[in-house]
């Protein structure tokens, strides 16, 4: 009696040690994934970039003699002097306009103000709004806080050298790391793991080459538009639109903003004319030159990319709202290949191929 019962509380301290250590394990897993998020989302960009990279520099390998590594400098020795030439003919005129831009939208705003309270019940709308410490600190203080933003500007571009050095080492040589990757998966299991990386890769190719198309026509149509309109500071104002139309339909919203405040500076047509311009601008955009990318892409639903762009964006700040896309891409090609083909509808298979019992008649 005294054996079977020590084994039996032999075993069963087994089990509770192996219970505890999953669950000790998979706490640990969370806080590091929950502390080091945004870390994780830095090589997630990281990871976009040696895209970015490589796929000009495949291209180029495969149209010409140069090997991989000679093809992806050239695309950087092109890319570092497109900079520099753009540098030099317009980053000192785009910096005055940007000076010039943080002028005007203060002043903009007290006027917007003024014009407002001129209208039946405008002035109950903007007490209320300067009642609120939220939005006052918004409108009033808002060269104090460009000023916090610029404060942060080492920071940043140190995230920016860390994000460009991981781009450049994945670029350079991707098969170590994929090699690497696949060493963690079970032998039996490796051949559908080197697919579901190919797979991912064309899909953030797709997206990437989307978005940068996008942001492409948006930018130089606002700023052709604002141009043709007479709006000033037309250059820094579509490079703005262009920029944030990274951020699927909240940068749109935010572009708008500094350019409508402007035209309303010289007059409340212009506003109306610069409005209509981005909602012709934002309509092409929206229903002619991403759905034919995104054909060759992921379909995102609409009400899912809003949810995490918000989400990310309170647990991460800026970084989050700019992933949010290319990891809802991800997650979707993630979970169709992995739960829905590799679960769901193996699990269906098998159960048809399951004989019926037979049935007494």
């Amino acid at each position: 009696m005294g054996e079977p019962t020590h084994h039996y509380m032999s075993e069963y301290a087994r089990k509770v040690w192996v219970a505890a250590g999953i669950i000790a394990a998979t706490m640990a897993i969370m806080a590091a994934l929950w502390f080091g998020f945004r870390v994780l989302l830095m090589v997630f960009v990281g990871l976009l970039l040696a895209l970015a990279f490589s796929l000009p520099a495949g291209w180029l390998c495969r149209h010409s003699f140069l090997s991989r590594r000679w093809a992806l400098l050239v695309v950087l020795l092109v890319l570092t002097g497109l900079l520099a030439a753009f540098s030099v003919n317009f980053a000192f005129s785009i910096s005055q306009q940007f000076e010039q831009l943080a002028k005007t939208l203060p002043s903009s705003l007290d006027d917007l103000k003024q014009t407002i309270s001129q209208w039946p019940l405008g002035s109950q709308f903007i007490e209320r709004i300067s009642e609120n410490s939220a939005s006052e600190g918004v409108l009033g203080n808002w060269s104090a806080r460009v000023s916090t933003v610029f404060s942060t500007t080492l920071g940043a571009l140190l995230n920016v050298v860390v994000v460009v050095f991981i781009g450049l080492f994945i670029a350079f040589d991707p098969a170590i790391y994929k090699a690497g990757v696949l060493r963690l998966i079970t032998p039996s299991r490796r051949e559908g793991a080197a697919d579901l990386l190919d797979v991912i890769k064309r899909k953030l190719a797709w997206w990437l080459l989307g978005r940068l198309t996008s942001m492409s026509v948006v930018g130089l149509l606002v700023g052709i538009g604002l141009w043709m309109l007479g709006i000033p500071m037309a250059l820094s104002l579509g490079l703005l639109a262009a920029l944030l139309s990274l951020i699927p339909y909240l940068g749109p919203l935010f572009s708008a903003i500094p350019a409508l405040l402007v035209a309303f500076s010289i007059d409340s047509t212009a506003m109306l004319h610069v409005g209509v311009l981005f909602a012709g601008v934002q309509a092409l955009e929206g229903y002619l030159v991403t759905p034919l990318i995104q054909r060759e892409a992921v379909s995102i639903p609409p009400g899912l990319l809003l949810v995490m762009q918000v989400w990310l964006g309170l647990v991460a700040g800026l970084i989050g709202v700019l992933v949010a896309e290319p990891l809802v891409v991800l997650g979707m090609v993630l979970t169709h290949r992995l739960y829905v083909k590799g679960w769901l509808e193996q699990r269906g298979h098998a159960l048809e191929r399951t004989p019926k019992p037979a049935t007494d008649k």
